[in-house]
């Protein structure tokens, strides 16, 4: 299969799924917790209804406020394209150095800070404070988690990690050190979703709130824009959680007609199985207070520290 056409259909897929992730999650949640809840598929709703409403715009804002948005959203939209969440090979296989990737996230964060602190308001800035202090943990955290699967399969590019670790249960027996790695990759999933324990999604409460203070003076399509970003990113770290637990199986420029659907259906299975593990997990914690955040944070922060200083020992030895 033509590597084109391989990234055209995870783009078309990863796309088409992210309103029905956050849609599950939610409707997992409610069910575990003994509630009727929405249905899955209420956010395509949601996100239409946001598109036809009127953009609101504060007199007190700059161009920052009407660019970030788009910034988000695309930083979102790259990780889709480029990282193997469907396809393994695709045309922009190369792009999915971890580096890269990271710089992308930060960006993303980045301008989402940006965007909060410039109308001035106090959600705003409280949100953007919180924010920068939870990602100068989280990036590097990043970067040492992949830098561990770099190592042990030889290529810097996350589409190589996973086409290298073909059988993840060989992967992990000659490489132990890597459930470090895997463990702090789930960690970090958590932390940029603003998910629990460090962050909660569905509150507008001033001492809990992170993400949302953000966004908060958002409207119209640019809210639409903000929270479809959101569900973007969390199923495309789903799925990435998936693919390194299972990276079987991952449509290939040699996949035929069954193989293919077989890829499509298997992926629907295991995002479906990634986000009813979300929703459990939300339902059996409790939020951290924030100043405990940074206990979580360094924890995954160790953890992939020491993956990749065993996965760096191991290259010496």
């Amino acid at each position: 299969m033509n590597p084109i056409l391989l990234t055209t259909i995870q783009t078309v897929v990863i796309l088409s799924l992210a309103p029905l992730s956050v849609g599950l999650t939610r409707f997992f949640k409610a069910r575990l917790q003994g509630r009727h809840g929405a249905a899955p598929w209420l956010p395509y709703i949601t996100y239409a209804t946001m598109l036809k409403k009127e953009t609101i715009v504060s007199a007190s804002s700059s161009w920052m406020f009407r660019v970030a948005p788009y910034i988000v959203l695309s930083s979102s939209v790259f990780m889709a394209l480029v990282l193997p969440l469907v396809t393994s090979g695709g045309v922009l296989a190369s792009f999915s150095n971890f580096l890269l990737v990271a710089a992308v996230l930060a960006l993303g964060s980045a301008f989402l800070v940006m965007a909060g602190l410039d109308v001035g308001s106090a959600f705003g800035g409280m949100g953007a404070s919180r924010e920068m202090t939870i990602a100068s943990l989280l990036e590097a955290t990043i970067i040492l988690t992949f830098a561990a699967f770099a190592l042990a399969t030889g290529t810097s590019t996350i589409d190589g990690m996973l086409a290298s670790a073909s059988n993840v249960s060989i992967m992990i027996a000659s490489a132990p050190y890597l459930c470090l790695s895997l463990v702090a990759l789930i960690l970090i999933s958590l932390a940029e979703n603003a998910r629990y324990p460090v962050d909660n999604p569905a509150t507008h409460l001033e001492l809990t709130m992170v993400h949302e203070a953000m966004i908060l003076d958002y409207s119209g399509p640019y809210l639409a824009m903000m929270e479809y970003a959101s569900t973007l990113k969390l199923t495309v770290f789903a799925l990435l959680v998936a693919n390194f637990v299972m990276p079987w199986p991952l449509m290939t420029t040699t996949s035929t007609g069954g193989s293919i659907l077989f890829a499509l259906l298997m992926t629907l299975v295991k995002l479906v199985i990634v986000l009813f593990a979300v929703a459990l997990l939300e339902s059996t914690i409790a939020k951290m207070r924030f100043y405990r955040v940074q206990e979580f944070l360094t924890g995954a922060f160790f953890m992939a520290l020491t993956g990749l200083a065993l996965a760096l020992l191991s290259q010496l030895l």
